[in-house]
Formats: C-alpha cells, sequence, structure tokens
C-alpha cells in the first residue's frame, strides 16, 4: 500500500510524467528489499486503475496523458493532503503522530459528517422521470439536482455529471448522456428500461 501510494505521489506531483518507464520488478524489489511479487502486485493494480501500462517488451511505462489528466481531476485532495502537512510541521507538530491520530479517529468514529447522495436528473421533464424524482425527495434526505441540456452548455453538464453519485436521464437522453459518463467513470440510468428502473429504486 505504502509503495502504490508513494507512486501515486510521484505521479500526481508530475515528477512521473506520461510514458516514462518505471524500475522492472526485479530492480525495485532488489532496491527496496522486498519481495518481486510485491511490486509485481503494485504494478498490477496501478495498471487496473488506469495508471501504468504494462507492455511485453517495454516494460512498465505510465500511462498516457489523457489517463494521467483525468487521475487529478478525480483525486484533488492532493493538494490538500500537502499543505496539511506542510501547515503541521510550521506548528511543528510530530507528524507521524498526527496521521496516526487521524487514521485512529476515522477508526473510532467514522467519517465527521456523511455526505449526502446525490441525484443528477438529466432532461427529465417526462412524467416517468418526475415520478422517480419526486419519490426520491420523499423517501431518502438525497440532493436532487436537474439539468436541461438544452439551455445549459456543455461544461455545466460535465461538472454537473462529475459531482453526481447517481445520474438518471430518459431512455432516448442515455446515449449522449453515457459519452460525459463515461469519461468521469459513472453509471448512467435510463428511464425506460425494465433492469434500469429496478437499479434506480434499489
Amino acid at each position: 500500500m505504502q509503495i502504490k501510494e508513494q507512486i501515486k505521489w510521484l505521479i500526481g506531483k508530475d515528477l512521473l510524467k506520461p510514458g516514462d518507464t518505471l524500475p522492472s520488478t526485479n530492480q525495485l524489489a532488489n532496491q527496496l528489499s522486498i519481495n518481486r511479487n510485491t511490486i509485481q502486485g503494485v504494478y498490477s493494480q496501478l495498471k487496473e486503475e488506469g495508471l501504468l501500462l504494462i507492455q511485453k517488451g517495454r516494460g512498465t511505462q505510465v500511462a498516457r496523458e489523457e489517463e494521467i489528466t483525468r487521475f487529478k481531476t478525480q483525486n484533488p485532495y492532493f493538494p490538500f493532503v500537502e499543505q496539511t502537512i506542510k501547515d503541521a510541521y510550521e506548528l511543528d507538530f510530530n507528524i507521524e503522530n498526527v496521521l496516526l491520530s487521524g487514521f485512529a479517529y476515522m477508526q473510532l468514529f467514522g467519517q465527521p459528517l456523511k455526505r449526502k447522495m446525490r441525484y443528477l436528473f438529466i432532461e427529465c421533464k417526462v412524467s416517468s422521470c418526475t415520478f422517480y424524482l419526486d419519490e426520491i425527495k420523499r423517501m431518502t434526505s438525497a440532493e436532487i439536482h436537474t439539468i436541461n441540456v438544452s439551455v445549459s452548455p456543455e461544461n455545466i453538464l460535465i461538472e454537473a455529471i462529475h459531482d453526481a453519485d447517481v445520474i438518471v436521464t430518459r431512455s432516448d437522453m442515455a446515449e449522449r448522456v453515457k459519452k460525459f459518463a463515461d469519461a468521469a467513470q459513472k453509471t448512467v440510468i435510463s428511464v425506460g428500461s425494465t433492469n434500469d428502473v429496478s437499479l434506480l429504486l434499489k
């Protein structure tokens, strides 16, 4: 876990750039005096997350710029963590104690304020869409947002999709919305599909 997170930091701070080659599993295992299988597992996990490319004969490389940009967009907390550590140093706190204390707090008390689920309804003016929107409002404390694609700029739609936990739209809009949702690694539920409606109710 430490090695995996450290590689993410090196990528996040552009110390490892798209296309850069990483040490082989044997090289890194020897440098760190750990088992080669551990490094192999780390590389495999980072490949699954889209951060590394493992190609026969070419070794292990940092993924393309598109994937790295997506990673940075979806993990905006890196600057926050860095600033928090700098603040702790300036206050002369023992940084390891601060981090361990934070981890212990999370283990005991969980998240101090659990964020509400965010539902985004896109172009849902038809009665079937409105029914589910109203039911979710009635049955949950979720945040409900609606957006009209015909009058909203594309960047507003992309931002709204990125911030949503659940995206709901009409079946005839699903393919268009899915194009943006896939880039944000979000699932679209379309009202009009029996399977999707059961997923929405669940």
